[in-house]
């Protein structure tokens, strides 16, 4: 799998750290399901893509990130149908936040700017700075564009960017096309 594919496939890479960590339990929309986070060669790209780079890479805390993405996965799932975040899920999203940080003073050419920087920069700080894509999109209302699409078979959780917010499916060329083709045969076989 080239890395190309890899960000263009689904969309990977356009909405948020988070959306991508759910998504990298992927179905193929038959029901076959792939998880990437056995993929190192996933888990690089992802990290490139999105800037993360923990000081030591070499062995991603598996456990604590299929956790952080069950519970994102769930957020999810509530933020399709116009439900928010329980207390123990919000709670599980701020202990994934809770590490050492520090801020720091950046001259850049326009000026000055204020930015929090880890006390370590390891995986905790991946991982916080997952999470905290969620609540950056939580403050800013984005989630209730946040669908998984309807092909039940697929899962595949993205961002509804129409103005009246009717997508259906991750995409229309496969997943619609998909349900489109069997509600055709199922009327067929009606009329049969």
């Amino acid at each position: 799998m080239t890395r190309d594919h890899i960000f263009h496939e689904h969309g990977f890479g356009k909405v948020a750290p988070w959306v991508d960590l759910v998504n990298s339990e992927e179905w193929d929309g038959f029901g076959k399901r792939k998880d990437h986070l056995a993929d190192p060669y996933w888990i690089d790209a992802f990290l490139k893509h999105w800037k993360l780079h923990p000081a030591q890479s070499n062995h991603p805390p598996r456990r604590e990130l299929l956790q952080l993405r069950d519970v994102l996965r769930r957020a999810a799932g509530k933020f399709s149908v116009g439900r928010s975040l329980s207390r123990q899920e919000l709670s599980k999203l701020n202990r994934a936040l809770n590490v050492p940080t520090r801020q720091k003073l950046v001259q850049h050419q326009n000026g000055f700017r204020s930015e929090v920087v880890p006390v370590r920069s390891d995986w905790s700080w991946v991982v916080a700075r997952i999470a905290a894509s969620l609540g950056e999109m939580l403050a800013n209302g984005d989630v209730e564009r946040v669908k998984i699409c309807a092909n039940g078979d697929c899962r595949w959780v993205f961002y509804d960017p129409t103005k009246a917010r009717i997508k259906r499916w991750c995409k229309d060329s496969t997943c619609g096309n998909r349900a489109r083709v069997r509600r055709a045969r199922a009327a067929e076989k009606r009329t049969a």
